[in-house]
């Protein structure tokens, strides 16, 4: 906590950066009475952690209540598509070269229970426990060598997402290969930003609903995906029902 509230009060100023960390502190100590009196109604399926409630996650731009699981730190899509993964894509079953972006934590536990996918998690950082630094739009991979490419809420924050999509593209293996990915969709028209956004995760773009036109132009088959939970299933495991993405080359 204490590098992000550095990082604010460069962003922000330390004034906004101390209202905003007074703010998480006092969130988080009423989230942790919530646990400690009332009880248990969701639980994280990534961690096994069990409460009355998760953490808000709060940012200075925007907040989102109840989503962070104090556990592993997971929010909604994490959760998701854990389950997706799990259930639907039998993970455990799959084989070949598997390109992860921005990793997640919450869902290390799944990759590295398969012993047959080759993992390069990568990233522009080394904050993630990643593999290898790698620029998106400029990929040190060969054409048609990733039988899986993992690519969540990381196109927003690209500077060129058309330039990426075409090297994510070029990778994919043609027929088999399965591109997955996701982002947080607002509105039914992309806006460009022009620059990072700091107030908001460092995105460069909203994406809208014309998102699927994108990967349509990408020269990708596009089939959109829901994580396939009951409504009993949804509100148990604190997880929103918003779309993803399964890609194919052809």
């Amino acid at each position: 906590m204490l590098s992000w509230y550095r990082q604010n009060a460069a962003d922000f100023g330390v004034v906004r950066a101390t209202v905003l960390l007074l703010r998480v502190v006092w969130r988080r100590a009423f989230v942790k009475t919530c646990n400690s009196l009332l009880p248990g109604q969701v639980e994280c399926p990534c961690c096994g952690w069990r409460g009355n409630r998760f953490h808000d996650y709060i940012e200075i731009g925007y907040a989102v209540p109840n989503v962070e699981c104090p556990g592993c730190g997971s929010h909604s899509r994490h959760r998701g598509l854990f389950l997706w993964l799990q259930r639907d894509y039998q993970i455990q079953s799959k084989s070949g070269t598997a390109l992860l972006f921005a990793p997640e934590r919450a869902l290390a536990s799944l990759w590295a229970a398969n012993p047959n996918l080759t993992l390069h998690r990568l990233d522009l950082q080394s904050g993630r426990e990643v593999d290898l630094l790698a620029d998106i739009m400029h990929l040190p991979f060969a054409p048609d060598s990733a039988r899986l490419i993992w690519c969540h809420h990381v196109l927003a924050q690209v500077t060129n997402d058309l330039l990426a999509l075409d090297e994510l593209r070029r990778v994919l293996k043609t027929g088999t290969g399965h591109l997955i990915l996701s982002v947080a969709v607002n509105g039914e028209l992309t806006r460009e930003f022009g620059a990072a956004d700091k107030r908001l995760s460092h995105n460069r773009r909203s994406y809208g609903t014309d998102f699927v036109k994108r990967l349509h132009d990408a020269g990708l088959a596009v089939h959109t995906l829901s994580y396939g939970l009951n409504q009993q299933e949804l509100a148990r495991y604190g997880v929103l029902n918003e779309p993803f993405y399964m890609c194919v080359k052809n």
